[in-house]
């Protein structure tokens, strides 16, 4: 049993909050009685605007399974509710009784699969998922399964248990779920990045797969054999969308229907640490488009690994360089840009602070975003400045269908090139400290090398290389000796207790010898305190 569709309901959930279309609206139309549950309060204050069980009115959008509302906490929506939104919502002013039953009650309308905790065997439904039913034939879980579908590694807390349940129900019928908040509570709004299409080539063949994303005159298409096909209205004639979904309904027996909802439930986002088991190992043609790139590919920091940066294409030359016109621009959210794009089979992938980005290359439109989620911590106790916290990022490195970087706190992040999903999540310092990472990685092989920053301080550098199929530690270089350790006796006085040496540029490589070069920050500064 495939299971592509998968997540469709995560994909296009609506972010919902509390509006009212007027404030002429009456409020507590009917007198509360002491003791009434947040059902009741919920029929006599709100029901009128957002509809009856809250599933969205003709007023303002529903209330329930809201993403919008899955991030508040009681008092936050209590704090709504009493205060109102200008221009949006009027302010009820309600018992504190009252008002805290009121809020608990459209809290738990919202609460995550991964908090519900359902009733099931978790182990006996990860069986199910990785062997019987087939879902990793079409679904990854922190790097685990294949990317013809979405990405299921914070399935647990990106759904309602609800919604989970509907999505392995009725899969076409999740794809349907309205998917913006400005999209009215009557229409349907899909905004699917797992939308199964046929489209018509104009040299008369057919591509079937998922439409990734579609402009007016362009299409990104990622076919069932799990290829991207960036295609521009010049090459297509017509797109028809499938009304079914290429995931059937869950056939399985109550008790593995029971342990596979525990299972995904408990997904609260990729496990940080190294891969346990061993994926398919890096192809040899991987790895030689890395070492000899082709033209008009990009896959590393300097462009190739020998670091020189040069390029061989001819078509921009000093005659016509005066003539480039923009094509296209995209954004990120971020002022601390410092990035170089990488490129491989036509995907532009960039970065900033803690987040990535796959681009068409052609039309600059987006296939995914990854934002690595602000509240991860370090389980070693490296301490960064923060998810997206201003550290900037120097780019990205490539190999296949892996897109590697760092980040903020000093992590080394491996995504999926596909789907940007999570495949492993590595804290690089061995030791407490306040480690940072902007380094672009390079790849060598089928190993993956990163350095860190944060040399200013009493912090002893290091590079290290891991495995870029599991993220294990292959080895570690500190570029700073210990007493005792070779090199150790050209540092004279107390300069090795002030550590330094961080690695924060990208260094490079020399096939033939199989020499990799490194450059190395100063010595940390023995900054005197006060």
């Amino acid at each position: 049993m495939t299971h592509n569709f998968f997540g469709a309901a995560a994909a296009s959930l609506v972010a919902a909050g509390f509006w009212v279309a007027s404030l002429g609206v009456a409020q507590n139309s009917s007198a509360s009685a002491p003791g009434d549950s947040g059902e009741v309060l919920y029929a006599k204050n709100c029901a009128v605007c957002h509809g009856a069980g809250a599933r969205g009115g003709d007023r303002a959008p529903g209330l329930a399974n809201s993403r919008g509302l899955r991030s508040q906490s009681e008092d936050q929506i209590a704090a709504v509710i009493r205060t109102g939104i200008p221009g949006r919502m009027p302010p009820f002013e309600l018992p504190d009784s009252e008002l805290k039953t009121l809020a608990a009650w459209v809290r738990s309308l919202n609460i995550s699969a991964f908090d519900a905790k359902p009733d099931g065997d978790p182990s006996a439904g990860e069986q199910f998922f990785f062997g019987t039913g087939q879902c990793a034939s079409c679904h990854m879980v922190a790097g685990r399964g294949k990317a013809n579908g979405p990405d299921l590694s914070d399935t647990g807390r990106s759904l309602t248990l609800g919604e989970l349940q509907h999505a392995l129900d009725d899969p076409a019928g999740a794809a349907k779920i309205r998917s913006s908040s400005a999209c009215p509570p009557w229409a349907w709004c899909p905004q699917n990045k797992w939308a199964l299409v046929n489209v018509h080539l104009r040299n008369g063949s057919t591509l079937r797969g998922f439409a990734r994303n579609q402009g007016k005159h362009d299409l990104q298409l990622q076919t069932l054999d799990g290829r991207l096909h960036l295609l521009e209205e010049r090459e297509y004639d017509q797109v028809s969308r499938e009304k079914a979904s290429l995931m059937p309904p869950l056939k399985a027996t109550a008790e593995e229907r029971r342990a596979l909802i525990a299972y995904l439930s408990r997904l609260g986002g990729a496990a940080g640490g190294p891969l346990t088991s061993e994926p398919d190992p890096i192809s040899a043609d991987a790895i030689q488009q890395v070492l000899n790139p082709k033209p008009g590919e990009w896959p590393t920091y300097n462009g190739i690994l020998s670091g020189n940066r040069h390029s061989g294409l001819e078509q921009i030359n000093v005659q016509n360089a005066t003539r480039l016109q923009l094509q296209w621009s995209y954004s990120l959210p971020s002022s601390e840009l410092q990035t170089t794009p990488v490129v491989s089979d036509g995907v532009m992938y960039v970065s900033a602070p803690d987040q990535v980005c796959a681009l068409d290359s052609r039309a600059g439109r987006e296939i995914w975003c990854y934002t690595r989620p602000s509240d991860t911590a370090s389980p070693s106790g490296a301490q960064g400045v923060g998810a997206g916290g201003g550290s900037p990022n120097r780019g990205l490195a490539l190999l296949g269908d892996r897109v590697f970087l760092t980040t903020s706190d000093a992590h080394l992040v491996c995504l999926n090139g596909l789907t940007g999903g999570v495949m492993w999540d590595v804290n690089m310092p061995d030791s407490p400290g306040r480690y940072s990472g902007r380094v672009a990685p390079l790849v060598v092989g089928d190993i993956v090398v990163a350095g860190h920053e944060g040399g200013d301080g009493p912090l002893r550098g290091f590079l290290a290389a891991y495995k870029a199929t599991t993220g294990q530690l292959v080895w570690r270089f500190w570029t700073i000796p210990r007493p005792g350790e070779p090199a150790s006796e050209t540092w004279r006085g107390k300069a090795l207790e002030t550590g330094g040496g961080a690695t924060w540029l990208t260094g490079s490589y020399d096939s033939e010898t199989g020499s990799l070069y490194w450059a190395i920050g100063r010595p940390g500064m023995p900054f005197p305190a006060g």
